[in-house]
């Protein structure tokens, strides 16, 4: 019971407080306490009962017959109270059962696709882990999982520190498409609602089709869906600041409306999003992301609207890693792709991995044995089963025809899915013909109208529901495969002679990504149509094709960001063909590196293994410079070696690059990238320029993560005692 003195201290502010944010209207009736809510058909009234006061069941009684629901209360602590409306409110069962079943939804639709009767298991990856507050000196230690480190379950982790992280938390998980990003948010979800608890999850996924713009609206959209109506927005808001309602967010990229590049002006596309999130990034609340690989999160402008927000929190990164082939195939699958000497390129692929993993046995020993493309049997697989589940008499060849004509479309118009109603107009209007033919197949009894065929095609396992009852491809695999097909067939020229204009870049990735799974020869054609044509993508892009389709480079990259590749015996030999360039936490394994390639460039926390500088001349920095980098065979120390030392300005040269942490008329200092810095001192002397960067970041005065740097506690007061005017 609490005592009757509690009428006077804080615990009634405090409950006034929360009774309040839950919309209720405060009362005081014979010395206790009474809390109203009519703002719904439900009246109801809770009387907090002190002390066992004899008034309690009097009054009761009297608003019972005023038509209100009455409860008698008893709080222990403002904690017990919390957790009590919190329960009423929420309804956690009925909600929890909900998300229950919006996993299983999300599980039934990964298996359609694959063969009968089997179970879905979530597929563990690779990963990295940084965890660090971004106003502290340090920038935390990054840890690589593998994916058989059961100790580092990432699900676990997570769920963990949204359990127990004091503090506001910001989770955000990247990887490249089909990795498992939406898999990973899911079972987070999962693990998190089988736990006990008093905390209740809030999961959404974002369409590519809604505006980041009117995000708010589409967050007090979901919280009406998700919770029914039951509690008003503004409540859902402050339990997600409190962190009892843990945020969710799956597909932070598909916001971005434009081509997915690698260019920094992509956080002014997203800027009202994170606005919104950032306004929810208090007290103790746990926000999660996924996302495809962007550099929002790197970016300076992302860490300096942070810091000009000036939020006291924890940022987490997580990038979860390629899978490799053993991670998806059990033992016996494994040894039959093993045994058989099966081209291990053509298999990574997730959607393939996951198909290889349910296929039958049988199955699987046969396309060994015959040496199938894996995508051919697949696309085979789906095209085949669609004609005996809808009794669709179109031979696969044909089906395939007709979607690489959707695909089109879809990409002309730079949209990733479209109404029901649109798609079978399409597939009405420019398949008529293939219709028409198909429809004399069927007996007369059984022909099928052509509006009906377009409806089955549009209920096609190509296909899936999307957002706001859109149709999209059912998959990322599927459309780029399809996306590829078209500009090998020159289907995108044979309409449109300035394709290449057309076509985002985002889109683009998905062809090469699906693509990467192709033979040697296909991955060629395709990489010579984005070479042929003046595709107007940035050099992330062709760096990747070069990289991914013909392991060698192709084309001169002059101010160029390369960041986060994994490069295996690349030949950097061609002299001059990276100028002013940055490579920013790549791995270099097995690569041959002649110092004529570069001219002015940087190479910041990258790895070399195995690697070896190769040629006759003698080394400057001129050529590169390297920040933060490893090796296990000395080769970065030879970078380091320099013929002799050269007398410069250090002191004017340091004030220079110090003063770009600081803008105009504030003291407080910002977060800069690299390459922005070394643009801005272009005029400079290079070499100067790098040694002094290079001693800076030595001193402890600057700290680099990745193209990311800023000043240090210490670098701050050194720049105030030395060139602060």
């Amino acid at each position: 019971m609490i005592q009757n003195n509690f009428m006077s201290g804080d615990f009634i502010n405090q409950l006034d407080n929360l009774y309040l944010n839950y919309g209720y209207e405060s009362r005081l009736k014979r010395n206790t306490k009474i809390y109203i809510f009519t703002k719904s058909i439900y009246n109801g009234a809770d009387i907090i009962d002190i002390d066992e006061n004899p008034n309690v069941q009097e009054l009761k009684r009297e608003y019972s017959s005023l038509g209100y629901a009455v409860k008698i209360r008893v709080f222990k602590n403002i904690q017990e109270a919390e957790d009590t409306l919190f329960n009423d409110f929420f309804k956690a069962d009925g909600v929890i059962s909900n998300l229950k079943r919006r996993y299983e939804h999300f599980v039934s639709k990964l298996m359609y696709n694959l063969p009968d009767h089997v179970d879905y298991e979530y597929i563990r990856s690779p990963f990295e882990y940084t965890e660090y507050k971004l106003d502290e000196d340090n920038n935390g230690r990054t840890i690589h999982i593998p994916a058989e480190d059961e100790s580092n379950n990432l699900v676990s982790k997570i769920v963990k520190q949204i359990n127990t992280h004091q503090g506001p938390l910001l989770t955000i998980i990247e990887a490249a498409a089909g990795y498992g990003k939406t898999c990973t948010a899911y079972e987070i979800l999962k693990e998190f609602i089988s736990l006990p608890g008093t905390k209740l999850p809030f999961f959404t996924e974002l369409s590519r089709d809604r505006q980041a713009t009117i995000f708010k609206h589409i967050l007090q959209f979901e919280i009406e869906e998700q919770f029914s109506n039951r509690v008003d927005s503004n409540v859902v808001i402050q339990q997600i600041k409190q962190g009892r309602i843990p945020l969710i967010i799956d597909g932070f990229d598909e916001l971005i409306t434009k081509d997915f590049s690698y260019s920094t002006n992509q956080f002014e596309q997203v800027e009202s999003m994170l606005s919104t999130i950032i306004e929810l990034l208090t007290d103790n609340a746990k926000i999660v992301i996924t996302s495809r690989k962007t550099a929002i999160f790197n970016s300076e402008e992302f860490h300096n609207w942070m810091v000009d927000r000036d939020i006291d929190y924890t940022l987490a990164k997580v990038s979860i890693l390629e899978p490799s082939i053993e991670n998806w195939l059990p033992g016996e699958r494994l040894e039959i792709v093993q045994s058989n000497e099966f081209p291990v390129e053509q298999l990574a692929n997730p959607v393939l991995l996951t198909y290889l993993r349910y296929v039958q046995i049988d199955s699987l020993k046969l396309m060994m044995i015959e040496n199938k493309s894996i995508v051919d049997s697949y696309f085979s697989f789906l095209l085949s089963r669609e004609q005996v589940r809808q009794n669709l008499l179109i031979e696969p060849e044909t089906q395939l025809r007709i979607f690489r004509k959707l695909v089109r479309f879809l990409t002309e118009w730079d949209v990733k899915a479209e109404s029901k109603d649109f798609i079978k107009d399409i597939m009405i209007s420019y398949n008529r013909k293939i219709l028409e033919e198909t429809r004399k197949k069927y007996t007369p009894d059984k022909r099928p109208r052509t509006d009906q065929l377009a409806d089955i095609l549009s209920n096609h396992a190509f296909l899936d529901r999307k957002e706001k009852g859109m149709i999209g491809m059912v998959n990322e695999f599927v459309l780029g495969t399809l996306i590829g097909e078209n500009l090998l067939l020159g289907k995108y020229l044979q309409y449109n002679h300035r394709f290449y204009e057309n076509i985002s870049q985002m889109f683009a990735l998905l062809a090469v990504q699906a693509f990467q799974v192709q033979p040697k020869d296909v991955k060629l054609k395709l990489w010579n149509v984005f070479n042929e044509y003046d595709f107007n993508y940035d050099p992330q892009f062709f760096f990747k094709i070069d990289l991914d389709f013909k392991n060698e480079i192709g084309r001169i990259y002059e101010n160029a960001l390369l960041e986060g590749f994994s490069l295996r015996e690349v030949l950097f030999i061609k002299e001059r063909q990276f100028i002013r360039a940055m490579f920013n936490d790549c791995t270099f394994v097995d690569c041959h590196f002649t110092l004529r390639t570069f001219e002015q460039c940087s190479f910041v926390n990258c790895k070399f293994y195995n690697c070896e500088l190769i040629g006759t001349e003698t080394y400057s920095d001129q050529y590169f410079t390297m920040y933060g980098c490893i090796d296990d065979n000395d080769f970065v120390g030879k970078v380091y070696e320099s013929e002799e030392e050269e007398v410069y300005d250090y002191v004017n040269l340091e004030n220079e690059i110090l003063d770009l942490y600081f803008q105009k008329g504030t003291f407080k200092p910002r977060h800069r990238q690299l390459s922005h810095i070394k643009n801005e001192l272009d005029d400079l002397d290079y070499k100067s320029v790098t040694k002094t960067i290079h001693k800076l970041k030595s001193d402890g005065i600057i700290i680099l993560n990745g193209d990311l740097t800023h000043l240090t506690k210490r670098g701050i007061a050194y720049y105030n005692d030395n060139y602060k005017n």
